[in-house]
């Protein structure tokens, strides 16, 4: 038994056999491509919601933020405000010390004042010199440290 083949014939058979097995290659590609397709609309969907969080969120800071400038500002305005009426109170009280003496009916010797005065300088010299013996200790240390 002899069997011939054309050679046209055999390359149109080997050509439906490449074509078959592309068709199926394709076909596990597209199954392939639609399972990643499925899994990226769900990474996307979950991308969605998160961005509509950080927009609700960032758009709740900006409130926050806001509100808490316009509180800093008014406890800055309050606080300046408050010292106005600190230093005005002080001021009345040493005017209304001023005017008592000014108007008490015993009359204080002046020694007795310019020794009180010099008491009271003596007094602040002293302290100061404490202050900054006191800083200059604390300067020495910190030296002391970052050297070590």
């Amino acid at each position: 038994m002899n069997v011939t083949i054309d050679i046209k014939l055999f390359f149109v058979v080997l050509l439906l056999i490449a074509l078959i097995v592309l068709v199926v290659y394709a076909i596990l590609a597209v199954r392939k491509l639609l399972v990643t397709l499925d899994h990226a609309n769900t990474v996307l969907e979950d991308v969605e919601v998160i961005s509509e969080i950080a927009s609700a969120r960032s758009q709740d800071i900006d409130i926050i933020i806001d509100d808490a400038a316009g509180v800093v500002s008014e406890v800055s305005g309050a606080v300046a405000s408050n010292s106005n009426v600190v230093s005005a109170v002080s001021s009345v009280a040493k005017a209304a010390g001023s005017l008592k003496g000014l108007f008490s009916k015993e009359e204080k010797d002046p020694e007795e004042r310019r020794a009180r005065s010099a008491e009271i300088r003596e007094e602040r010299r002293a302290q100061r010199a404490e202050e900054k013996a006191a800083s200059d200790s604390e300067r020495h240390r910190r030296r002391r440290r970052e050297r070590d």
